[in-house]
C-alpha cells in the first residue's frame, strides 16, 4: 500500500512537471507570434518579410502586403525548377505564411486573418504578383499562383477593402460559386480591362485554342463573376470583335425573328425572287437533306424546294451559319444560353446537334465529336 505522504509527493511534482512544460513551451514560440489584428512595427515588417507588394484599394489608398512566416525554413535549390524558372543554387524558404496589411503613412501595419495558402517562395520570384487595376474606382489585385497543370497555374486574388486583405471568390455568370482560384497560363496569362473586369487566359490541349475568360469584379462582395468568353486559335488577346456572350446573344435574338443574323431585311418564308435580289448570285448550289441550297461566303440558304423544283416563289426554310471560326464550344453555349431544348447524336447528318427551341423558330449547333467545337449553325 502506498502512503498518503507519497501520493501528494508524486501529485505535486506532477504539477510542476506541468507548469514547467507550459512555461517551456511558451518560450519556444516566436517573439510577437502572429495573431489576426495583432500590430507590427513598420521597420520589424519590413525586416521579416520575404515578399511584399503595394495594393491600392478602391479609393486608391496604398497599402504595402507583406508575406511572412515565423517558422520559416531556409534551403537551397540542388537543380533547376522549370515552374518557377529558378536556377540551381537560388534561394527556397518555406513555412506557413501570413500576411500584414500596412496603410501608407502609418507606423503599424496589422495582421491579416486572410489565408494565402502559401508554403514555399523561391527567390528570384515572378508568380505572385499585383495587377494593377484600368480605372480609380477599381482596386489593384494581388495574384498568388501555385502550380495547376503543365502550361497554367492556379490563381488566388486578393483586393484590400475596408482596410483589410480580402481574398476574392469566383463565381458563374448565374451567381453559382465556381470557387475561390481560376487558372491562367504562365507568363502573362492575366490583365485587367476597363469596367472593373480582370481576364485570364488559357490553352486548351484538345481542341488546340486558346480560352480567354472575363470576370467582373464586384469589391463590395469580394467577388468576380464570370463576364464572357472567347476561344481564339492566336494567343493575343482579343481586341476586336465579340465574345460568346454577344455574339450568342445576336444569335438568340435573329432567331426569334425568323431572321438572317446581320440581316433583317432577309427571313425565314421570303421567296427565293426576293431573297435573290437582297442577296445576290450565290458561289454555288446544291441539294442538300431536305432541300436545295444556296452558297453565300459566311453563309447558306435552304429552300423548302429542291433544285429540280425551285420556282421564283420557292420560300426560305432555314439558314446555315459557317461560324467554326468563332471556335464556339457547346458549354459555352450552355452558359450563355442555359439548358438546350434537346440534344442528341444525329445519325443522318454524322454528328450531335444541340437544338434551342425560341419561339417559332430554333437554333441548332452541330458539332462532329462530343465535347467538340461546333462546326456550324443552323436557324430554321
Amino acid at each position: 500500500m502506498i502512503h498518503p505522504k507519497h501520493n501528494a509527493k508524486w501529485a505535486s511534482l506532477a504539477v510542476l512537471t506541468l507548469i514547467a512544460y507550459v512555461l517551456s513551451a511558451l518560450l519556444l514560440l516566436p517573439p510577437n507570434a502572429a495573431a489576426k489584428g495583432e500590430q507590427i512595427s513598420a521597420k520589424q515588417l519590413e525586416s521579416m518579410s520575404r515578399l511584399s507588394f503595394t495594393l491600392r484599394d478602391a479609393k486608391q489608398t496604398a497599402y504595402t502586403v507583406y508575406i511572412f512566416a515565423y517558422d520559416e525554413q531556409k534551403s537551397t535549390l540542388t537543380e533547376e525548377n522549370g515552374w518557377t524558372n529558378n536556377k540551381k543554387g537560388d534561394k527556397s524558404y518555406s513555412g506557413t505564411y501570413r500576411a500584414a496589411l500596412l496603410k501608407k503613412g502609418a507606423a503599424y501595419g496589422t495582421v491579416q486573418a486572410v489565408k494565402l495558402d502559401l508554403n514555399t517562395i523561391i527567390l528570384p520570384q515572378t508568380w505572385n504578383f499585383v495587377v494593377k487595376s484600368k480605372e480609380a474606382s477599381t482596386p489593384d489585385m494581388l495574384m498568388i499562383t501555385d502550380w495547376g497543370t503543365s502550361n497554367m497555374n492556379e490563381v488566388k486574388t486578393y483586393i484590400v477593402r475596408s482596410g483589410e486583405l480580402r481574398r476574392v471568390t469566383y463565381v458563374e455568370n448565374n451567381g453559382k460559386k465556381m470557387g475561390d482560384s481560376f487558372y491562367a497560363i504562365r507568363d502573362g496569362g492575366i490583365r485587367t480591362l476597363s469596367g472593373a473586369r480582370v481576364q485570364f487566359k488559357n490553352y486548351n490541349n484538345v481542341h488546340f485554342v486558346y480560352e480567354f475568360d472575363t470576370f467582373k469584379l464586384n469589391v463590395n462582395k469580394s467577388e468576380l463573376r464570370l463576364e464572357d468568353t472567347r476561344n481564339l486559335r492566336s494567343k493575343a488577346w482579343p481586341n476586336s470583335g465579340v465574345g460568346d456572350r454577344a455574339y450568342l446573344k445576336s444569335l438568340k435574338e435573329a432567331a426569334l425573328k425568323g431572321a438572317l443574323p446581320g440581316r433583317t431585311d432577309i427571313k425565314i418564308g421570303m421567296t427565293l425572287q426576293n431573297a435573290q435580289k437582297k442577296l445576290g448570285k450565290p458561289t454555288s448550289r446544291s441539294n442538300e437533306e431536305w432541300g436545295a441550297f444556296y452558297y453565300y461566303s459566311k453563309f447558306g440558304v435552304g429552300f423548302d424546294s429542291y433544285m429540280h423544283e425551285l420556282t421564283n416563289k420557292s420560300r426560305i426554310a432555314v439558314f446555315d451559319l459557317y461560324n467554326e471560326k468563332q471556335n464556339l464550344s457547346p458549354w459555352n453555349v450552355k452558359i450563355w444560353m442555359g439548358k438546350p431544348s434537346s440534344e442528341y447524336y444525329n445519325e443522318v447528318v454524322g454528328g450531335y446537334e444541340m437544338v434551342y427551341q425560341l419561339g417559332n423558330h430554333a437554333i441548332v449547333f452541330n458539332y462532329e465529336e462530343e465535347e467538340d467545337l461546333i462546326d456550324f449553325t443552323s436557324i430554321y
